[in-house]
């Protein structure tokens, strides 16, 4: 009886970028991570990337019995 495990991993990233443009006197942002600000600009522009990373992990096991 002997038996192998294979093991591999491979890591996908995706990123992606919103632009937003506000028209407004007053605009208050909240955000997940709870920081909240208020933009009292005629025109604001703001860019956030969001990065989004994860592993995927493939275990491949055979077993052979003699």
């Amino acid at each position: 009886t002997h038996t192998h495990t294979d093991t591999h991993s491979h890591t996908h990233i995706h990123t992606q970028t919103h632009t937003h443009t506000h028209t407004t006197h007053t605009q208050t942002h909240m955000h997940t991570h709870t920081h909240t600000y208020t933009i009292h600009t005629q025109t604001h522009r703001h860019t956030h990337a969001y990065t989004h990373t994860h592993t995927d992990t493939h275990t491949y096991t055979h077993t052979d019995t003699h």
